[in-house]
């Protein structure tokens, strides 16, 4: 497993995990989302100034949850939610049947089902604390990235890869990286066949604007052609995700729009 940016600190692993646990129901419906963001600016009273770096721009934020400060703290314990794990949006039990179907059908990058899912390369922006790369890597898909733009995130994933069974070959095949989803590394250019992004686009365009339209143009950038990007999103504008996965660079396969609160868009790479 690669570290790209040695992280702040080193979180302790639980003694008694609890991964099976995604904070919410096996039945659960497009139209009941763990959580959804929101662009007002005054949902929290609390203090983040500490965890504020030189070059902050969170005062281009729409939203708390735009800025990093706010995640900072709550992988430091601060926030409004659990530190150590939590499914955002949705539990794998939700995103497992769009991925099935949307890397083994004509459409997708990946169209003979019976290819070995170990080799299908994945990339999840913004994986915070949330356990899918554990989900991922039991359900056989084994090339997986993950990062964040909190430090504080990746040690959590560290912590959280520890409770894969005994005997996972996980440290050769699973990348951790600290990252800015407007400048991803160079190298990734058309490396992945499918990017899973949960609420990190929301928290991106919450940041300010023209963070969410960069990401995009990142996304593109880094996956192969034909590669698919399953976003989960409950707050990016329809017009603003329209300009940003726009129908020259993308198809769309799914649109999520009529979802209730956060809706399911999968799109492919032309």
């Amino acid at each position: 497993m690669t570290f790209s940016t040695p992280c702040a600190f080193t979180a302790t692993p639980r003694t008694t995990p609890h991964l099976l646990h995604h904070n919410c129901p096996p039945n659960i419906r497009l139209e009941e989302p763990l959580y959804q963001f929101t662009t007002s600016s005054s949902e929290f009273d609390k203090d983040y100034s500490k965890f504020q770096g030189d070059d902050d721009e969170d005062a281009n934020a729409r939203s708390q949850f735009g800025t990093k400060s706010y995640w900072d703290a709550m992988y430091e314990g601060m926030g409004d939610f659990d530190a150590d794990e939590y499914s955002w949006y949705y539990g794998f039990e939700v995103v497992k049947p769009y991925l099935l179907d949307y890397t083994a059908n004509d459409d997708a990058v990946v169209s003979n089902k019976k290819q070995d899912k170990s080799t299908i390369s994945i990339l999840i922006p913004g994986c915070g604390n949330d356990p899918m790369l554990i989900d991922l890597y039991n359900a056989g898909y084994h090339r997986l990235t993950a990062f964040d733009y909190s430090e504080g995130a990746i040690e959590r994933q560290k912590s959280l890869l520890e409770y894969l069974p005994s005997g996972s070959n996980y440290v050769d095949t699973v990348e951790l990286s600290v990252e800015d989803a407007r400048a991803l590394p160079k190298e990734w250019e058309q490396s992945f066949d499918v990017i899973i992004e949960k609420g990190a686009l929301d928290a991106i365009y919450l940041s300010g604007d023209g963070n969410f339209e960069q990401s995009v143009e990142e996304f593109a950038r880094c996956l192969k052609s034909g590669g698919v990007c399953m976003s989960f999103s409950g707050v990016v504008p329809e017009e603003v995700r329209r300009d940003g996965f726009d129908g020259k660079k993308w198809k769309w396969l799914r649109d999520g729009s009529e979802d209730l609160k956060a809706g399911c868009f999968v799109l492919r790479k032309i």
